[in-house]
């Protein structure tokens, strides 16, 4: 009895053993998406208490200029107070910047753009070990954006790692739509249905959506992190087509400024009166659908992502840094969504 319990012992040890040495590494960042960076002390503070020690901060976009039709920085980054965290520049590049390029665009691009995140960072101070593009590149585009990474890379010292953002379809197709020539990539669990169709459910955040797609998620050859949301938007309909959509927006806000009343769907809401709003004309009969993830589906994703990503150490990135996104959730529920 007594060796048999024993045993039992020595198994139960090395399961225990085994599964502490198969642990993920979590460590917690959030996004910072905005032109003017200055967050309160009180946000602040809440990310300290959730252990958020790196922040992607948005540096600035590039886009064509609709009159040259030449890609051009836009919305840079105001540092209305330094960071005191680890931080991350981040460029965001639309995906037609790279369409019908010439061979010249994405070395010349890639040379202005590190250029110009060194001066920022120079300029206000700033220290960074690794830089992220986001960009939605396409089959047809990938071989520019490929072009412009590896061009990209050679504009900071050696020890700057570099990642970029992803999308599922470019996880699931990697096969069409190529590989990004840099060592990890962030997979955007978020804007993932056709908010432009009134049908869809919710077009922010669908786990049923994200479980057609990861099922590839071991194969693909980069290192994943995850950026999960904690913001919440409406989009806003008329005569069942699309017509605006309101970020940083309640609903229970919006409730109030037009008199809104329940739909026929559980977040679909109906506008009972005409008003001006954010310089946009409302109409009554407009839709508006109230879209956010809720904590139980971001556990039950974040735990899926877990066990098909293979790397040990994985970084959660919330999405992203402003007290509105933060308030959605309790201090409680932010802890546990970002660790282990």
């Amino acid at each position: 009895m007594k060796l048999r319990f024993f045993v039992i012992s020595i198994v139960v040890i090395l399961i225990s053993c085994s599964e502490k040495k198969s642990q993920k590494i979590i460590t917690a960042a959030a996004y910072h998406w905005k032109s003017s960076y200055k967050p309160t002390e009180a946000l602040l503070q809440k990310v300290d208490q959730a252990h958020i020690c790196k922040q992607y901060i948005r540096f600035f976009d590039i886009d064509l200029d609709q009159e040259s039709s030449s890609p051009i920085p836009k919305s840079l980054i105001r540092f209305k107070k330094r960071p005191q965290s680890e931080i991350v520049p981040v460029i965001y590049i639309t995906n037609r910047t790279f369409k019908d390029a010439n061979s010249l665009l994405p070395k010349d691009l890639a040379q202005k753009a590190a250029k110009k995140i060194n001066e920022i960072a120079e300029n206000n101070a700033i220290d960074f070990r690794a830089v992220q593009i986001d960009c939605d590149w396409t089959k047809s585009t990938a071989k520019s954006y490929f072009d412009f990474l590896e061009e990209f890379k050679r504009g900071f010292s050696n020890d700057i790692q570099f990642s970029v953002t992803l999308r599922l379809h470019q996880i699931k197709f990697k096969e069409q739509t190529g590989v990004p020539p840099v060592s990890r990539g962030t997979l955007m669990l978020y804007n993932m249905g056709d908010w432009t169709n009134i049908e869809t459910p919710n077009s922010l955040f669908d786990p049923q959506i994200i479980d057609q797609y990861i099922h590839r998620i071991p194969e693909y050859p980069l290192a994943l992190d995850i950026a999960l949301p904690i913001y919440t938007q409406i989009i806003v309909y008329r005569n069942n087509q699309f017509f605006t959509y309101l970020k940083n927006a309640s609903i229970i806000d919006l409730q109030k400024e037009f008199d809104l009343k329940k739909g026929d769907k559980t977040n679909q809401y109906i506008c009972t009166i005409d008003k001006e709003y954010r310089s946009k004309s409302f109409r009554k009969g407009d839709i508006f659908r109230a879209e956010k993830a809720s904590y139980a589906n971001l556990i039950k994703v974040k735990k899926a992502m877990k066990q098909r990503i293979t790397n040990k150490e994985m970084e959660i990135i919330l999405y992203h840094l402003d007290e509105k996104s933060f308030e959605n959730f309790s201090q409680r529920q932010i802890r546990q969504l970002v660790k282990n």
